[in-house]
């Protein structure tokens, strides 16, 4: 059968494009010495990148929140809960009975976590807020993303014990580790990401044409963005 879909370009490979056209810049800048510019070509460059390329990915500031997240999303999708509510709010089906019972059981355990939230943000306990008294900085700030992702994943996870979906501890791993297979692309893209700008950097590229700290900042959380959003390989979402 004939594919008609267009051919579009994947985000990870328009960031391997642009990290190789930079390689190049920085090689050519070094030619015609460019004020503050090192080429990435460079015996020195090479070593740079060889000894730097794990520790850019693994430190990223993006990975962490991104992993952790991939565990909650993915017993959100895995155990059924976050497709059965997408299908109510755009009317496609109408819930079981045990279904039914499952989402207000899960919604209430939902909302008994959020006040917990609120208590310890707010509530005269102010062991999870800074020293100052506010959220800057604090626990609860710096953990937002394992917050959110086990309270998600609370949510899912009671829904589908409720509707017999789950029956074993089995199935709650299968469900976190379900996240990664959805969010598989993503990740490879964030590779590239990270390899581009920690590359632009440095090079000095960004500092020749007078793009300051905040710009590379503003565009590598762009990118971020652009990567989450990248289109997944993965099939619709089943259970095993």
């Amino acid at each position: 059968m004939r594919n008609n879909r267009p051919l579009l370009v994947h985000p990870a490979a328009v960031f391997l494009l642009l990290t190789l056209l930079t390689a190049f810049l920085s090689w050519v800048g070094s030619v015609y010495g460019w004020e503050g510019v090192q080429s990435l070509l460079s015996p020195e460059g090479i070593r740079w990148r060889l000894r730097t390329v794990q520790e850019d990915f693994c430190s990223a500031p993006c990975m962490g929140p991104v992993l952790l997240l991939c565990l909650g999303v993915g017993v959100c999708l895995h155990s059924g809960w976050w497709p059965m509510v997408s299908a109510l709010v755009r009317g496609r089906r109408q819930p079981t009975r045990k279904e039914r019972r499952a989402l207000k059981v899960s919604a209430a355990v939902g909302m008994a976590y959020a006040v917990s939230l609120l208590f310890l943000a707010f509530g005269p306990w102010s062991g999870m807020r800074n020293i100052s008294g506010t959220l800057a900085h604090s626990p609860l700030h710096e953990g937002w993303a394992f917050l959110l992702s086990f309270g998600g994943g609370c949510m899912a996870v009671v829904y589908a014990y409720v509707a017999d979906y789950y029956n074993s501890g089995r199935d709650i791993v299968r469900g976190m580790a379900y996240g990664f297979v959805r969010c598989s692309t993503c990740l490879v893209t964030l590779f590239f990401v990270t390899l581009f700008f920690s590359s632009l950097r440095y090079t000095g590229l960004l500092t020749c044409w007078g793009v300051g700290e905040e710009g590379w900042q503003v565009g590598y959380a762009v990118a971020v963005l652009w990567a989450l959003c990248a289109p997944s390989d993965a099939k619709d979402y089943r259970r095993e």
